[in-house]
């Protein structure tokens, strides 16, 4: 069982990966003429459930505030469309053909329950306004993985071993390096692929899940606490299990090597991104 006390352990507040489109040959840009944005938008929802979802989103201009984070941050060589969509599965993706990412409303609500379940502290009111962040939390690192399937595409970055990996890990380097509400929303993704793990150890997961171009969500898990823990050894060091803090999450042998994964994260993103970062 995944512990979930890890938003207490860390002491900061709290706020997918997720499936890409098959890729394909696409007209690639090495110098932007004029800067792209990410350019949000909301479908209407195909089911009541699906309706609710695009409300929650629209409501807190969730989308908006991703494109404004990026805008920000990444120099984009085009405007890329972000939508919000009913897609009759649970997943995000970048669409190589369309040049555009679409975030599904079932994404989110496959996620509520398994986060809602997890909470056993604070008020009713307290532990919906929780789970209303973490639902947010989980969007901007979805969307955020997907635009480095973007990045990589659209500026013909290298990419040493698995995509799925290095667009993880961009969306890690972007929330961690964040302000205290995105480093909230790693957080929050922390706490999803928790959850994800805990279902998978049920079992839930089918066997077709261990054939999926993505690590699995016991791994992205532990992947993400080392990552966080890698940026701040100090700030977060009551995350490392022990025999003094048994109640960390990270074991020692794995945190041991967690500062220079991160530090390496940066080395492999940063000269590609270099021309393109604004801060």
């Amino acid at each position: 069982m995944v512990l979930f006390a890890l938003v207490g352990l860390l002491g900061a507040p709290v706020g997918a990966g997720a499936a890409t489109g098959g890729r394909a040959p696409v007209q690639q840009v090495t110098e932007p003429a004029e800067e792209g944005a990410l350019v949000p938008s909301y479908q209407a929802g195909l089911t009541p459930e699906d309706e609710k979802a695009r409300a929650f989103l629209a409501r807190n201009e969730v989308l908006e505030d991703i494109a404004a984070y990026a805008a920000d941050r990444i120099v984009l060589p085009q405007d890329i469309p972000l939508h919000a969509a009913s897609c009759g599965e649970a997943n995000a993706f970048w669409d190589p053909r369309a040049q555009d990412i679409t975030f599904c409303y079932e994404y989110i609500e496959d996620l509520a329950p398994l986060l809602a379940g997890q909470q056993d502290e604070g008020t009713a009111e307290e532990r919906s306004a929780q789970l209303d962040q973490d639902l947010v939390g989980v969007t901007n690192e979805a969307v955020l993985h997907e635009l480095g399937h973007a990045l990589v595409a659209l500026y013909d970055l290298p990419v040493f071993g698995k995509e799925e990996d290095a667009a993880d890990q961009l969306s890690a380097l972007l929330l961690a390096s964040g302000d205290e509400r995105h480093v909230g929303y790693a957080l929050s993704t922390i706490k999803s692929y928790a959850a994800l793990a805990n279902a998978a150890a049920r079992g839930e997961q089918p066997l077709k899940a261990y054939a999926d171009e993505h690590s699995l969500d016991a791994q992205r898990f532990y992947n993400w606490v080392c990552w966080l823990y890698g940026s701040d050894p100090a700030q977060y060091a009551p995350v490392v299990q022990s025999e003094r803090n048994p109640d960390g999450v990270l074991p020692p042998e794995r945190a041991a090597g967690c500062p220079g994964e991160f530090r390496q994260m940066e080395k492999s993103w940063s000269p590609a991104l270099k021309p393109y970062l604004k801060s």
